[in-house]
């Protein structure tokens, strides 16, 4: 059985580095997650009653929150991604593979599915001969089954 598990891939916020425009961006990205860290929705709440304030985001309780929020918004991204400016585009903030993701990846890469053994558990990346790239991770059950989970793909 597949199933993806995690959809935070892409851009959340584009053409703009303003904190009045990234904070309420972050702030509903936040809310947007399924399951949310212990506390982030309270800390953007927070921060969203704050930004409400004439001249906040002039003062350096701004500037703090939004390192907060790429903080909390880190904390979402898939494995071997990060979250922060896209690397060919300061002004576009998301989701990113990391650079370092050939170098950090440990696990049973292969080009098919059929490749990976039964009895393997970890994650497996599939890299077809287009070079579009999917995790996954492989898990047995008792009783020797095999569970293979979709974690992101890329096109």
């Amino acid at each position: 059985m597949k199933q993806a598990i995690n959809t935070n891939m892409g851009s959340v916020s584009t053409a703009t580095m303003r904190p009045e425009d990234l904070i309420p961006e972050f702030i509903s990205e936040v809310r947007r997650q399924r399951r949310p860290v212990k506390g982030h929705r309270a800390a953007a709440l927070d921060i969203e009653r704050r930004s409400r304030k004439a001249g906040y985001f002039r003062t350096e309780d701004a500037d703090h929150d939004l390192d907060q929020l790429f903080d909390m918004l880190d904390a979402y991204a898939p494995p071997y991604f990060y979250f922060g400016s896209h690397p060919g585009d300061g002004a576009d903030y998301g989701y990113w593979l990391s650079d370092s993701f050939e170098d950090d990846f440990d696990g049973l890469k292969v080009s098919d599915l059929s490749e990976v053994p039964a009895d393997y558990a970890g994650e497996v990346l599939v890299v077809n001969d287009h070079g579009n790239m999917t995790l996954y991770l492989q898990r047995t059950r008792k009783r020797g089954a095999a569970v293979l989970a979709e974690i992101w793909g890329i096109v």
